[in-house]
This record gives C-alpha cells, structure tokens and sequence, in this order.
C-alpha cells in the first residue's frame, strides 16, 4: 500500500520593504541541475499533480505570469537564498 505524502504548504517570500524589487531572491536545484534563478516568492503546493509535488513562483523572466516546477520522481530539490 502507498502512503500518501502529506505536504505543508510552505510560502516562502523574501520581498523587500518598500520596493518593487525583492532584497534576497530563491533558487531552486534539482539533482538534473538548477530548475529556477532569481525567483521573488516559492509556494510548495500541497496537493501532488501527477503523483509529484509541485513549487509555484512569479516568473522572473516573464512579469505577470507564474511558473511552476514539478519535483523529478525519486527526486528531492532545494530551494536556498542569495543577495540581500
């Protein structure tokens, strides 16, 4: 029998106080390598689509639009902060 995985949505926002720019921004890696740069926010959704679990973040690269990551299968990701 699978276990369901249970996961926390987590929201993660490192914004800065009284700008439009954030003062630290997140990365995520994955073990194929680095997924996403320079992301504002990451919501780890708490729902899996696909039987994987999914990361939510405005688009840095495109302004108005969200991304998404899907966690690899049998994969783990860490998200880590710079600048700031």
């Amino acid at each position: 029998m699978r276990r369901a995985v249970v996961w926390t949505v987590v929201a993660l926002s490192l914004a800065g106080c009284g700008g439009d720019k954030p003062s630290a921004t997140l990365s995520v890696t994955c073990a194929e390598g680095t997924q996403l740069v320079g992301a504002a926010s990451i919501e780890v959704l708490g729902e899996l689509q696909n039987g994987r679990p999914v990361m939510q973040f405005p688009d840095p690269a495109n302004p108005g639009k969200t991304g998404a990551i899907a966690v690899p299968p049998r994969d783990h990701c860490k998200i880590t902060a710079s600048g700031g």
